[in-house]
């Protein structure tokens, strides 16, 4: 479109004024402006408009001769000195007017807000109409619309926001922060009674590093507010947001207290573990011992008594430990390979005794298509089984015992997993319905007087409960009151491994290699004198010569001095533990070609305490209350790099 300013020449101007600009210039400055120009006649008809104008309205809409109320629409006169339209208010006063803001709707729908100003036009003494000067507001007002929203933003948060200086004067507040300081009689509009008191500090440092300080907690009064603090950039000013951390603060206390009260809980348990097996290791140790004495009936009797019941408070203490690592969430399984006929044979030989004593039949049966060797826990297997035989044992008084195992379909789709379906089924006194609602429950049994007729703590089907689910399993029990009860579990094993045949020689054991000749030299390290005894009378009646030490110092001084074919190291002792010991028995031999076997002696029973004891570099673990099979089987060297541990006379072997 063609913009008309008139002719594009001037006659030539009179008299001195030359400094007048010319059309040229008139049409330059139209044509670079960065306002929107319209120019009308007296009848505010548009004649022409400059580029900025012409994008305004809009690039393609030809607006020459249309007039300027039609096209921009009424100017509202509220807030204005005039009452009239502005531009005819213009054209008839020879006034500048001004409108600072007014809503457009443009052709095409859009809206817009401009500020206009009305410069009247003459010629001669008359009026010829009118420019308009329009500026589009709608960014300029969009800009402050935004910093308005930002400034809601910081005044509206229920969290306290402050700017200060680089002198740590507190530059702005928000309502929160104000009324923060407003709160309490420990603050009274003390800045510094809101903040950590090296504020100062922090303030500078992150000038300095121009980096967030994060998380500075501070209680106040009741409340505990974590500050953020941030710098603005080159304006050496700091923004702080507090947020009110109280109910994280609790729960984080709430939570270390309970992690604090289960760390105390697991290390009380352990203390009583071993502290109840040390005694136990004792009575079972000198009961075993007194057994292979000449005794009278009466005397026998009653020395197997106490043995029974010697070994029924070690189940019970093995009951209450499983039942701790359950509730802490750390029992886990272990992996090895499992003989499932061996296992049943030794569970049903464990129980006969007292089955024969009550006249009970025990009778197994065993599906002819289970593997002779699968891999799972057979220690775990072996306790769930031998728990369900006992009670049922227990809780019949005629009749037997069933046990069957059979392999039933896996419903895991791509798994290798055999899974075997258990049953205990006895003729006993059977279980209500009410009763196997809350049967597998931790201390729970069928009713009080059940406890009182037959003892137990009630733990034991809610440990072999949960021991089958991690077994990848379930227990059922079907019951019916005065005709027995049937208990049915399944548990998910793996196939056996199959294992080239080894032609390595199998370590003799202490027993094998005794020789009166040439007797063993074992070195125990027992701070308690009852252990001491037991341990010393076991292994001399397995034909080995035995020396007693007292502490872990001992023990290092004493195999500095003398060649043992093996130690006997108790854990928990005096000055020296068994555990340091063992390490600086081992950094000793460090760059020779020795290798005491170590074996430890631990009233710690767990999978833990084991490792924790083949970490410090024993080589294997006789738990508390030891055994004379137990130390039977143990081999003086468990390391497969010792070729010989006969014991040589004198000098280093």
């Amino acid at each position: 479109m063609s913009l008309s300013f008139g002719p594009t020449s001037d006659p030539a101007p009179k008299g001195n004024l030359s400094w007048l600009p010319t059309r040229e210039d008139t049409f330059l400055i139209l044509e670079s402006s960065g306002e929107a120009i319209f120019v009308t006649d007296r009848e505010g008809r548009i004649l022409s408009l400059n580029p900025v104008a012409q994008q305004l309205v809009g690039r393609h809409q030809d607006v020459i001769g249309s007039v300027f109320h039609e096209l921009v629409g009424c100017f509202s006169s509220k807030g204005e000195s005039h009452r009239d339209c502005p531009l005819e208010h213009t054209v008839r006063t020879g006034e500048v007017t001004m409108v600072s803001s007014h809503q457009w709707n443009r052709a095409d729908g859009s809206g817009l807000e401009i500020a206009a100003t009305f410069w009247p036009r003459s010629q001669g003494m008359g009026p010829v109409g009118a420019i308009v000067v329009c500026r589009d507001l709608t960014a300029e007002r969009e800009a402050e619309r935004d910093v308005q929203r930002v400034a809601r933003l910081a005044e509206d948060a229920p969290n306290p926001i402050v700017e200060f200086d680089e002198d740590s004067n507190m530059l702005y507040a928000n309502s929160a922060m104000v009324e923060l300081l407003n709160h309490g009689t420990s603050i009274q509009g003390r800045v510094e009674a809101v903040f950590p008191p090296n504020l100062a500090d922090v303030l500078k440092h992150c000038l300095e590093s121009q980096q967030p300080t994060v998380r500075l907690e501070h209680r106040v009064e009741d409340c505990v507010l974590a500050w953020s603090l941030f710098p603005l950039g080159d304006s050496k000013q700091v923004r702080a947001y507090g947020t009110d951390i109280t109910a994280d603060v609790e729960l984080r206390r709430a939570k270390d207290a309970a992690e604090e009260s289960a760390r105390a809980k697991a290390i009380f348990l352990a203390t009583m573990s071993h502290e109840l097996r040390t005694p136990m290791n004792g009575v079972l140790g000198c009961t075993q011992l007194l057994q292979d004495t000449a005794l009278t009936d009466p005397q026998r009797q009653l020395l197997e008594t106490m043995h029974r019941s010697a070994e029924s408070l070690l189940v019970l203490v093995n009951d209450i430990l499983d039942f701790s690592k359950i509730e802490a969430g750390k029992m886990t399984l272990e992996v090895a390979d499992v003989e499932i006929r061996p296992l049943i044979a030794d569970v049903i030989t464990l129980t006969s005794e007292a089955a024969k004593k009550k006249g009970l039949i025990v009778q197994v049966e065993l599906a002819p298509d289970i593997p002779a060797e699968l891999r799972g826990d057979s220690i775990r297997l072996r306790q769930v089984l031998f728990n369900l035989v006992g009670n049922a044992i227990k809780f019949t008084e005629q009749g037997g015992i069933h046990v069957s195992v059979k392999i039933v379909p896996c419903h895991q789709e791509n798994s290798d997993a055999i899974v075997l379906q258990w049953t205990v089924k006895d003729t006993g006194i059977g279980i209500t319905a009410d009763q196997q609602a809350r049967l597998f429950g931790a201390y729970s049994q069928a009713e009080v007087s059940t406890a009182r007729r037959y003892g137990g703590t009630g733990l034991g089907l809610m440990i072999c409960c949960q021991l089958v689910e991690l077994m990848g399993g379930a227990m059922m029990v079907e019951s019916v009151p005065g005709k027995g009860s049937s208990f049915t579990y399944m548990t998910s094993l793996l196939p056996a491994i199959q294992r080239p045949t080894s032609t390595q020689t199998v370590q003799p054991s202490i027993a094998s290699m005794a020789n009166p000749a040439t007797p063993l030299r074992i070195l125990v390290a027992d701070d308690n004198e009852i252990n001491q005894v037991v341990a010393c009378k076991f292994l001399q009646k397995l034909g080995c010569q035995v020396e007693v030490a007292r502490n872990g110092w001992e023990a290092v001084n004493s195999i500095a001095q003398a060649t043992y074919d093996a130690v006997l190291m108790d854990c928990e002792m005096p000055e020296m533990n068994g555990y340091e010991a063992t390490q600086e028995i081992r950094r000793q031999e460090e760059g020779t070609t020795r290798h005491l076997p170590i074996i430890a002696l631990t009233g710690h029973a767990s999978s833990e305490d084991e490792q924790k004891c083949r970490q410090a570099g024993m080589d294997d673990v006789v738990p508390k209350p030891m055994t004379l099979s137990t130390l039977r089987a143990k081999p003086p060297c468990v390391r497969i790099d010792v070729v010989r541990v006969f014991p040589k006379s004198g000098g280093e072997r």
